[in-house]
């Protein structure tokens, strides 16, 4: 029954971080919008970091025996981490173009 139980939380280990990067990227950037003296690049490193969390959580999905979790991940994961990219740079070149 142990092993069992822990195979589980194994298997759902990715989806959950997956989920929990999601919701961490919707606070910080609720969070910029509360916050605004908050400096740029606090809030560029956290996106790197949850951008990174992504690449990890990938990982961890792919390394399961599961089928449908190393589905999930890959598909999830990589629009995930493409859309985060895609904010980060737009996020540098409005700093760029406004010279702050």
């Amino acid at each position: 029954m142990e092993t069992r139980t822990q195979e589980t939380f194994t298997e759902a280990k990715p989806i959950v971080l997956t989920l929990s990067l999601v919701l961490a990227a919707i606070v910080v950037l609720v969070m910029s919008w509360q916050l605004p003296e908050i400096k740029f690049w606090v809030y560029f490193f956290v996106y790197g970091l949850i951008d990174f969390g992504f690449i990890l959580a990938m990982i961890l999905g792919i390394r399961t025996k599961n089928k449908l979790v190393i589905v999930f991940s890959i598909i999830a994961n990589s629009i995930f981490f493409v859309a985060l990219s895609s904010f980060i740079f737009l996020l540098l070149l409005g700093h760029g173009i406004s010279e702050l």
